[in-house]
């Protein structure tokens, strides 16, 4: 061990007077022979890169102390750090202590040693360069969260200096976690500061803003930017058109596009895929296609969700063929079919009618090396069960519980629904409290399908119970469930439940269908509840539905009113 020492300290000599490459090359080199090397020959070299402002070289080396690449029995790398930040007139001690935060927040280790230093050179004396916080701040986001980094930001008001960066952090911070209001605190707190936000900042605002649905926030926001002098890039412009399609807003969504290319901001692969993706809901394939041949045109490269966006909309359209073909494309261009693409074109074949399709493309994705997804699952047991192949829902059921997954709401409201479609009710009440016991708590189509059961038996008196027990859970029922509940009291010949229901709906802001409304006028009007099936004929003339030809009320006399 003695000998290794004075080696090591042999070593010091040749390094100060190498050039800095040389001299750590040369002690690189010692690392991997019977040397150990001292705190004196680990700091020597550290403090002479920094002396030449080589200080990736110098993180570079600390980094393989921190993950045990250089190693010795004469330090442990908490004792070699605190003697490289020792007092000393020699050399710069900020810079030592920057180089070795920087190294601690690369590394990604806990976080409590980087805010150790970082206090403790404030404490010494010594100003951190917004740089070294910003690195801090980034860090204790990635491994603490939010919150953390918040206090870390308050408690470093007036210590040190903040700039654009430091917000920036801190509004992706805010945005990433959800909290709004507290990200327009940060921009108010920036311009306080005497910064303005930059492109980044409102561009992060304005994403966060369209992430929980307040579009009208991030078009201000976006007006602003515009007042400011500052011109939005491609990425400001896809989060706000992203934002819009999302709220329903397809007309601003597709005006904002055209305002960009216009601007002469080109789309990027992201602003592609958004507006495909708007068009393929609207079944507007023609125009998603022009669109693809446009970016293809351009040069941009498509993705794999690209073609999943595409492949989703010739499904919808029942074009399973052509998505398959797209499939085909997709490989040629060098890109694997994912999880999602294979269970969308699953779905298609599902509900094309064509199960063996389906089932051929499932041992394809299996021999593809893709693993199968509880919606994998939930596909093929609901396309078993519409096509009435009741062994192969349970086996499939089996087999996805020894793949280790969990049977999810969905799995076991397909279930229940096979169920009832088999009128085998008991057996689907028995899967009900199976789910529940899971700690899956039913919701609203899982208890929708249970009461559409419980109507086309006849048995209103347990439907009823069910939608009880909705209410009692806090389940608001949907228009689907009053329009059930409805078509099971006017079986009954139940006109006051079935009216009672109705007025129900409506106060809940719903539309009742025309089947709901022509049964129930017409289990009125055999009540001889005649005014009152008038004045529901009125009202539902006046929200614009059609009644039917064959209503009773329709074939005598009436008022000229309802006409």
């Amino acid at each position: 061990m003695s000998a290794s020492k004075n080696q090591a300290v042999a070593l010091l000599s040749k390094m100060l007077k190498a050039p800095p490459l040389k001299a750590l090359s040369r002690f690189t080199s010692s690392s991997g022979q019977d040397l150990h090397h001292t705190h004196q020959s680990v700091s020597v070299i550290i403090y002479h890169l920094l002396s030449f402002n080589m200080v990736l070289h110098a993180q570079s080396l600390i980094l393989q102390l921190l993950s045990d690449k250089i190693t010795s029995p004469l330090f442990t790398v908490s004792s070699l750090l605190s003697y490289l930040t020792r007092d000393s007139e020699y050399f710069n001690l900020s810079l030592v202590y920057e180089t070795i935060i920087s190294a601690y927040a690369k590394a990604q280790l806990p976080t409590e040693r980087v805010l150790f230093l970082f206090d403790e050179m404030i404490d010494k004396g010594l100003m951190p360069t917004s740089n070294i916080f910003n690195s801090v701040l980034k860090c204790v986001v990635k491994g603490n969260g939010f919150e953390q980094a918040w206090l870390v930001f308050e408690k470093n008001k007036g210590r040190v200096g903040f700039d654009a960066y430091t917000f920036g952090i801190l509004m992706k911070g805010c945005c990433d976690s959800g909290d709004l209001r507290r990200a327009f605190d940060v921009l108010g707190e920036m311009r306080e500061t005497g910064l303005s936000p930059n492109v980044v900042v409102y561009t992060t605002l304005i994403d966060g803003c369209c992430k929980k649905g307040e579009v009208e926030k991030a078009k201000k926001l976006f007006s602003q930017m515009g007042e400011m002098g500052l011109v939005a890039n491609q990425y400001t412009y896809t989060a706000l058109i992203n934002g819009f399609f999302k709220k329903g807003l397809k007309n601003d969504g597709f005006e904002l596009y055209e305002k960009m290319k216009s601007e002469g901001s080109l789309p990027d692969l992201h602003t592609y895929n958004c507006v495909l993706n708007a068009y393929c809901n609207d079944r507007e394939m023609h125009k998603a296609f022009q669109l693809f041949d446009e970016m293809r045109e351009r040069g941009v490269a498509c993705n794999v969700v690209t073609y999943n966006i595409l492949i989703e909309g010739l499904c919808l359209q029942r074009k399973v063929k052509e998505a398959n073909k797209l499939v085909d494309e997709m490989k040629k261009c060098g890109l694997s079919p994912s999880i999602i693409t294979y269970n969308m074109l699953m779905d298609g074949y599902c509900h094309a009618g064509r199960l063996d399709l389906a089932l051929n493309l499932f041992a394809q994705l299996k021999s593809s090396g893709l693993s199968p997804s509880v919606i994998t699952y939930n596909i093929l047991i609901s396309g078993c069960s519409r096509s009435e192949n009741s062994l192969q829902v349970l086996d499939f059921v089996r087999e996805m519980e020894e793949r280790g997954l969990s049977p999810s709401k969905v799995t076991y409201t397909i279930l229940i629904n096979f169920f009832v479609k088999w009128n085998n009710m008991e057996k689907a009440l028995e899967v009900l409290s199976y789910m529940k016991r899971t700690n899956l708590a039913a919701d609203v189509c899982t208890y929708g399908v249970l009461i559409n059961g419980w109507c086309n038996q006849g048995n209103m008196k347990e439907a009823s119970k069910l939608f009880k027990t909705m209410g009692e859970m806090k389940v608001e029922p949907n228009d689907v469930v009053y329009n059930t509940m409805i078509y099971g009291y006017c079986r009954e010949g139940s006109s006051y439940k079935a009216l009672k229901m109705l007025r129900e709906m409506v106060e809940r802001g719903m539309m009742p269908n025309e089947a709901s409304y022509n049964m129930t006028i017409q289990i009125l009007w055999g009540d001889e509840k005649s005014e009152v099936a008038r004045n529901l004929l009125a009202s539902m003339i006046k929200s614009g539905l059609e009644p039917s030809s064959t209503l009773p009320i329709l074939c005598t006399k009436q008022d000229p009113s309802i006409s």
